[in-house]
């Protein structure tokens, strides 16, 4: 075939094929009479299987090595290729959402103001984040694996299940359910009368909390829920429930009024957070191995913890109560102490690579010259009622 033929046949340009020979990716033989560019049947192959690698992103150079060269292989340049594109993609749906939210608030309030508009992008971004953590139950398990060394034995969600009240009627609904931990751990407690509505922000979690428990007998309705839009009528609800996860809202004032908003008069609200005294022993170690890394703090739970919590519950209830369990995790895995720290939103993109071993390294010298690594464990219940004059 003469270029043109080529060119006809493919739908690429001649001046396409001009530039493959012209950097050595495409080479015909030479008539050496009339001087014609010659394809034969393999270079029309060859020029299939460089349309196909262009199609994915590959550049022309990285094509080459594809195709001429050792120096990369095509798996290792496709995986490259496929993180890139993902990455592009979250980015697009975050823009979607901000534009989204942006039209919302002009509806809204017929305007919106460059201050506004990075509020917006700071909501999303942080939304971005928390889905990414939680599209399955990989770090969760991770920490709770961590928590199993705690010497008081006390189990969490029996301990919290405990200091709630429920009728025998009651209808109640769990944000942020995760797993669904809490009702498999308390099957044998859950009575048939009660209505409960298992929710999480994230679909993959949902389906966790499904499948765990599925084998349990009780009829549970599932709900996708973002708890700054609670999608059920005002007074739906006698229990509310928010285990750990109301640090992760973007407006947490928002959810406050939301869950206060579908409770019923004389309804209770349970949340339960960390002590900013959680986690120190761990978090001084961390300071101590990079202070640069910012992860000697408990990232986003000071966002809401026992501390700061309670004076912003009472800005919404008249009637606040909280409880408080108190532990010591006692380890010597330093590779588990390192799945945890890097299980957090902050850790799993700065605990990565060499930077990960390094501290695992660092943690194995400091059980070694120790013997184990002692850490404090602080939690509690936030109990607010929604008073009937409400």
């Amino acid at each position: 075939m003469k270029i043109s033929e080529l060119a006809q046949k493919t739908g690429v340009t001649v001046k396409t094929l001009l530039y493959y020979d012209k950097i050595g990716l495409l080479k015909p033989i030479r008539n050496s009479n009339s001087l014609y560019r010659i394809y034969q049947e393999e270079d029309l192959i060859r020029l299939q299987q460089i349309i196909t690698l262009k199609y994915i992103g590959l550049s022309l150079n990285e094509i080459r090595q594809v195709l001429y060269g050792r120096e990369q292989n095509l798996e290792n340049m496709i995986s490259i290729q496929k993180k890139a594109l993902e990455e592009k993609k979250r980015h697009i749906e975050s823009v979607i959402s901000v534009f989204e939210k942006s039209e919302n608030q002009i509806k809204e309030n017929g305007f919106l103001d460059v201050s506004k508009l990075i509020d917006i992008i700071k909501i999303t971004n942080m939304e971005r984040k928390v889905k990414e953590q939680y599209i399955t139950d990989e770090k969760l398990n991770s920490r709770l694996r961590f928590h199993s060394y705690n010497i008081n034995k006390t189990d969490w969600t029996n301990w919290c299940f405990n200091e709630m009240k429920f009728s025998n009627k009651s209808r109640i609904l769990e944000l942020g359910s995760g797993t669904g931990d809490f009702w498999y751990s308390n099957s044998k407690n859950v009575k048939d009368s009660w209505d409960i509505t298992v929710s999480d922000f994230s679909e993959g979690m949902l389906l966790s909390a499904k499948d765990n428990l599925k084998d349990i007998n009780h009829k549970f309705s599932y709900k996708q829920i973002d708890v700054q839009d609670i999608p059920y009528e005002d007074e739906s609800f006698d229990i509310v429930i928010a285990r750990h996860m109301l640090y992760l809202v973007p407006d947490i004032e928002k959810a406050i009024r939301e869950m206060k908003r579908v409770l019923v008069k004389g309804g209770t609200l349970y949340i339960t957070t960390n002590s900013c005294m959680a986690m120190a022993e761990l978090n001084e170690l961390i300071k101590n191995f990079d202070f640069k890394l910012g992860l000697h703090t408990n990232g986003m739970c000071d966002r809401f913890d026992l501390e700061n919590g309670y004076p912003l519950l009472k800005k919404y209830f008249d009637e606040v109560k909280v409880d408080i369990l108190e532990g010591k995790i006692v380890i010597d895995d330093a590779e588990l102490i390192a799945s945890y720290k890097a299980s957090t939103i902050k850790g799993s993109s700065m605990l990565v690579g060499n930077k990960r071993r390094e501290f695992t390294k660092y943690l194995e010298n400091y059980i070694k010259e120790k013997g184990k690594l002692a850490i404090t464990t602080k939690a509690g219940i936030f109990k607010a009622v929604k008073f009937k004059q409400c």
